[in-house]
């Protein structure tokens, strides 16, 4: 199957996913959200963190929180302009 993601396509896959605890360390990860343990278990994307990533970071990004980390051969991708 072949989609074509615009970078605002990108944005929103991330913001729409959480990365697992594993990941929480990862460069990537760790500037882009904060981890908020205790009562309340929650990731939380830092605010406009997207406007500091490429569209190759935000799909790696996305990969990295859909995968956990693990080694996988994600699709490739186009992307479009707005």
């Amino acid at each position: 199957m072949t989609v074509e993601l615009s970078r605002k396509d990108l944005v929103h896959l991330v913001y729409g996913i959480h990365p697992p605890y594993d990941v929480f360390e990862h460069p990537l990860v760790k500037r882009s959200g904060t981890y908020i343990g205790g009562f309340v278990d929650k990731w939380q994307w830092n605010s406009g963190f997207d406007a500091n990533l490429s569209e190759n970071e935000l799909w790696s990004l996305y990969v990295l929180c859909r995968d956990g980390g693990k080694p996988s051969n994600p699709p490739k991708r186009e992307l479009l302009t707005d």
